[in-house]
């Protein structure tokens, strides 16, 4: 009789045990999954989110041709930053709506100031340009906002300042981008050289 109720003990015993292991586990496994979640919330709202443009009436008549084309080129999460550099460069006045006739994507005009005709294909071309500009940044998402000047700023001087400024100064730098600036016009001999404030120019749209 008593060997009977110590072998029910221990079973008991062995029971509780095992229900005491696998709360332990969903415990843990419950823990780590909200860690998972709290921790890419905070990536996405640190990194990934898109913000909101403060822009006019013409630009936001842009913007299903923005979302189409920044979806072709991969960087969906800038639409607003796009509106924002817009309403920087043209607001949303004109044939060449992203200032990009003199960029090389542009093959269907003369490559010099203001030659696009067609609003869509200045779109389509200005994309395509920002979106080598932020790669060749490195840049993570509209909220990584060192990485994210120095992509705009690549876009108003061209792709080769951005290796000039991670070779320089590990990335965008104000100061930086007057130097640029000021190096490009004692080279070409020019009195101006794109504009050294484009980040923040197009940021005071963004938010």
């Amino acid at each position: 009789m008593n060997k009977q109720k110590k072998r029910r003990n221990s079973r008991s015993q062995s029971r509780a045990r095992l229900i005491a292991r696998r709360r332990r586990e969903i415990i843990v496994i419950i823990g780590c999954t909200l860690l998972a979640l709290i921790g890419g919330y905070s990536w996405s709202r640190a990194r990934g989110t898109s913000g909101e443009a403060s822009v006019n009436e013409d630009v936001l008549a842009y913007e299903p041709l923005i979302e189409k084309y920044a979806e072709v080129y991969g960087i969906s999460s800038y639409v607003a930053v796009i509106e924002a550099m817009m309403q920087q460069e043209s607001s949303g006045q004109g044939t060449d709506v992203m200032q990009c006739s003199e960029c090389y994507y542009n093959t269907e005009y003369e490559q010099s100031p203001g030659s696009i005709k067609d609003p869509e294909y200045s779109i389509k071309t200005g994309i395509h340009y920002f979106a080598d500009c932020l790669e060749l940044a490195g840049c993570r998402g509209p909220g990584d906002t060192d990485r994210l000047k120095l992509a705009l700023q690549g876009y108003n001087y061209g792709h080769n300042y951005i290796s000039w400024a991670i070779g320089r100064d590990g990335g965008y730098t104000e100061e930086g981008a007057q130097a640029f600036s000021d190096l490009m016009k004692e080279n070409l001999g020019w009195t101006v050289y794109g504009d050294p404030s484009y980040p923040e120019h197009v940021l005071r749209y963004y938010n």
